[in-house]
């Protein structure tokens, strides 16, 4: 649940970043969604797994 929250805000972040430098909204968009697909618990920020699988010690 941590992951999503940080994954959503460095979205928006990131989408805030991009219309500050005068990017164009689709380059804004575009980069928002590869940080949430990325970030997302999936091992991106190494707060889950998205299989839910746990790797052996």
């Amino acid at each position: 649940m941590i992951g999503i929250l940080i994954a959503v805000l460095l979205a928006a972040l990131v989408y805030a970043l991009c219309v500050a430098l005068g990017l164009p909204a689709i380059v804004a968009i575009i980069a928002a969604i590869l940080v949430l697909l990325a970030g997302i618990p999936s091992g991106g920020y190494g707060l889950g797994n998205r299989w839910g699988g746990r790797r052996g010690v």
